[in-house]
C-alpha cells in the first residue's frame, strides 16, 4: 500500500502543519535538514522538543554537501536517534568547493560513515541536471552498486526524460518518489501536479503501475495545491491497476 507524505513548511507553525497533515490523510512529514541542522518555523524553537512534543510520523531529508560530510554526519545521526527514526534521505550535493571526482567522493563518503547508521535505512536522492553530480545514469549506478545496501529515492522533478527515468528504475527500484511538476526545459522547479508538462498517466501506467512504497509531494505553496496534486496522482494511480 502506498503511504503519502507532504512536506512540513518551514513558514507554518509546525502544530498547524499537523492539522493539515491529518485533515488530508498524510501519513508523515519530510523534515528539512541542512549544514545547520533541522529548519523549521522560528516559533518552534527549540525544534527537537516541538517535533517530539506533537507525536506526527516523520522522515528527515538532509540536503548535505559533500565537502561538509565530516561536520554534519555526526549532528545528523544524533539528530535521527534523538527522534528515534529508522530511515533518512540524503540528498548530496557539491557546491562549497568544486572536486574532481565528486562521484567517487560520495561512494568513499558513504562507505566511511555506514557505520553511524547502524540500523537506519539511507535513501539517496537523485540531483537534476543542473547540479554537478549523481545525476546521470553512469554516475547513479556506480554509487548503487558499490552501495547494494542503500536505498533509492526518486526524485522525478529532477529526471530529463521518460527514457532516462526508465533508466534509473532498471538500475534500482526506487522505494521513495518525490512528486512535483516542472515545465520542459527549465532545469528544475517543484510546482504542483498539472502546472507543468510531466505525464503522470505515463509515469503509472508504465512505469510505476505496481508502485507500493512512500509517496512525498515535494510542493510548498498553497494548501490547496497540495490538497489537488495528492487528488489527481491518486486518481491516475487507481486508473492505472
Amino acid at each position: 500500500m502506498i503511504q503519502y507524505g507532504c512536506l512540513s513548511r518551514y513558514f507554518n507553525l509546525y502544530k498547524n502543519e499537523i492539522i493539515f497533515a491529518k485533515e488530508n490523510n498524510f501519513s508523515f512529514f519530510q523534515l528539512w535538514y541542512d549544514n545547520s541542522g533541522l529548519v523549521l518555523h522560528k516559533d518552534d524553537m527549540p525544534f527537537l522538543e516541538t517535533i517530539k512534543k506533537n507525536s506526527f510520523p516523520s522522515i528527515i531529508h538532509a540536503l548535505l554537501d559533500i565537502n561538509d560530510f565530516e561536520n554534519c554526519i555526526p549532528n545528523l545521526v544524533k539528530t535521527i536517534m534523538d527522534l528515534n527514526h529508522k530511515e533518512v534521505i540524503i540528498h548530496p550535493i557539491c557546491e562549497r568547493k568544486k572536486i574532481s571526482e565528486p562521484n567517487e567522493k560520495l561512494n568513499k563518503l558513504i562507505k566511511e560513515y555506514a557505520k553511524f547508521f547502524k540500523g537506519i535505512k539511507i535513501y539517496l536522492e537523485n540531483n537534476a541536471k543542473i547540479d554537478s553530480f549523481f545525476n546521470k545514469e553512469e554516475e547513479i549506478k556506480y554509487i548503487f552498486d558499490e552501495n547494494p545496501d542503500i536505498e533509492f529515492l526518486l526524485d522525478i522533478a529532477h529526471v530529463d526524460s521518460y527514457e532516462q527515468l526508465n533508466n534509473l528504475i532498471k538500475i534500482k527500484y526506487p522505494k521513495i518518489l518525490h512528486i512535483s511538476d516542472k515545465r520542459s526545459g527549465i532545469d528544475h522547479e517543484h510546482l504542483p501536479i498539472g502546472k507543468g508538462d510531466i505525464n503522470f498517466k505515463v509515469i503509472f501506467n508504465r512505469l510505476f503501475k505496481k508502485f507500493e512504497g512512500k509517496i512525498i509531494f515535494e510542493i510548498q505553496k498553497e494548501d490547496k495545491d497540495i490538497i489537488n496534486s495528492r487528488r489527481k496522482i491518486e486518481s491516475i494511480i487507481k486508473t492505472s491497476t
